[in-house]
């Protein structure tokens, strides 16, 4: 263990001279932060409503089709009546809707919408609601051929109020250590084999373990001081500040940060020369910048493939940090995007492990 740390220590001072790598480690992720940070995109986009369909008849039907075809409203649906106020109180949706059991649209005997407003989103909550009550209104006489026959009752819940920066900076996070240890440690090792530098290395009684082990903790600290470097800039500039605990945050940083590590290892296990680095590792890596909600939510996507970006690495420790950051979620209610890192993170190993051998034939 003594000669793995005195090797991640003499890394660590060559990584620190090299001002190129300390600029885009830690510069590059602060000016990026700094732009976007400062543009605002917080501007009305589509409204997201929540849904539970506690009827299940054909007018309920009815009535989720008409404001599913309103392109301003995108619908969700929503198991229970607990799991939409938990949404709604964490932010996760501008508006709830609740169509209760036994829900009928028929003259002279009026049928009852429950409608949840986040005050936290006033104005995207007022203009779902005119929606939705303008939508109500004409499925109503559609169907019964007489005025409205559907109250709507309203009720506000309290949620989180979120700006843009406060989403922006997770996702900001969470691209600059998928960068940093896929990057760094692919273009770092392929340089070292080329330039004959860990065969002299494995001359000496320095094992090719402790050689991997001192690399990834060498990345893992960089990443570790990458956020909270990042966090404090966030706080200071933008006034960001981190709901759950720091502790959990930083648990999900270094699963993050082992998961695209372990993919960095696969590409200096597989290239022969630096030049054929940046192409596969930007075929890793660029995809998930657009799809995975770095700059904007990812259900921005296209509908075709909205539903593989969930399961991206980068998807999942964004949505990680976000609910940790800006929702005070604990590693428990992170559980799910935990475990899909920890098997991205066994799948790059396996496939790390595989290539490295066959270099090493």
């Amino acid at each position: 263990m003594r000669q793995t740390l005195r090797f991640t220590g003499s890394l660590l001072r060559a990584y620190v001279r090299d001002r190129s790598a300390l600029f885009f480690t830690f510069f590059m992720p602060f000016l990026f932060m700094l732009i976007f940070g400062s543009l605002n995109f917080g501007a009305l986009g589509r409204i997201e409503v929540g849904y539970v369909d506690e009827a299940g008849g054909p007018d309920a039907e009815r009535i989720v089709g008409a404001l599913q075809q309103v392109s301003a409203l995108r619908l969700v649906r929503v198991d229970d009546r607990a799991a939409l106020d938990r949404r709604l109180q964490r932010s996760e949706l501008d508006m709830g809707l609740v169509l209760p059991a036994g829900f009928l649209i028929a003259p002279g005997s009026p049928a009852t919408l429950e409608l949840y407003a986040d005050q936290a989103a006033p104005q995207e909550s007022g203009v779902g609601r005119s929606i939705v009550m303008e939508v109500v209104g004409r499925a109503s006489l559609a169907a019964s051929g007489s005025p409205p026959a559907i109250i709507v009752s309203e009720r506000r819940v309290s949620g989180v109020r979120l700006r843009y920066v406060d989403f922006l900076v997770p996702g900001i996070l969470g691209l600059n250590v998928m960068q940093l240890n896929i990057f760094s440690v692919a273009f770092a090792l392929v340089i070292q084999r080329q330039r004959g530098v860990i065969r002299r290395i494995f001359a000496t009684p320095l094992s090719p373990t402790r050689f991997l082990a001192a690399h990834s903790l060498l990345r893992l600290a960089l990443s570790a001081a990458q956020v909270g470097i990042l966090l404090a800039l966030a706080f200071l500039l933008f006034e960001v500040r981190v709901v759950g605990s720091l502790a959990d945050l930083l648990v999900v940083a270094i699963a993050g940060a082992v998961a695209f590590l372990m993919q960095g290892f696969a590409i200096a296990g597989w290239a022969r020369t630096e030049n054929q680095v940046p192409p596969v590792a930007n075929l890793i890596t660029l995809p998930q910048f657009f799809l995975s909600g770095v700059l904007f939510p990812k259900e921005t996507a296209p509908d075709v493939i909205e539903p593989i970006t969930g399961y991206l690495p980068l998807t999942l420790f964004n949505d990680a940090l976000r609910e940790i950051s800006a929702q005070g979620a604990s590693l428990w209610d992170v559980r799910a995007q935990l475990l899909g890192l920890v098997l991205w993170g066994l799948a790059g190993f396996v496939v790390a492990v595989r290539l490295l051998k066959l270099r090493e034939e």
